[in-house]
């Protein structure tokens, strides 16, 4: 007899007992989908509107590159996340040859 993982739904209290991790996820959220559709969408809405404010966009740290001010630029990007850093970092690295000189040193 293996060890029970076990959670409860957080909208009607339902009960889910599973070996596996990985296997009580799933049953949990085919049971919100499937029950409670409305509630997740509404998460997931508020919280990409909650992101979407918070984050500055690529051309934020552009415009802070164009005025030639490094410190801008740095505290711009210290605001974004991992992922959308790594896409701004893609785009300068193609953009940086055409840039001026005073933008390409910050």
């Amino acid at each position: 007899m293996g060890k029970y993982f076990s959670a409860k739904c957080s909208q009607c209290g339902a009960g889910f007992r599973s070996e596996s991790r990985s296997t009580l996820l799933k049953r949990l959220r085919k049971h919100i989908w499937s029950k409670h559709r409305a509630w997740m969408i509404g998460r997931i809405k508020a919280g990409q509107k909650r992101s979407n404010a918070d984050n500055p966009a690529i051309q934020d740290l552009i415009q802070a590159v164009q005025k030639g001010s490094s410190r801008a630029a740095i505290a711009v990007a210290k605001q974004m996340t991992e992922g959308r850093y790594q896409q701004v970092k893609k785009v300068m690295d193609a953009v940086q040859p055409i840039l001026p000189l005073k933008a390409q040193l910050a």
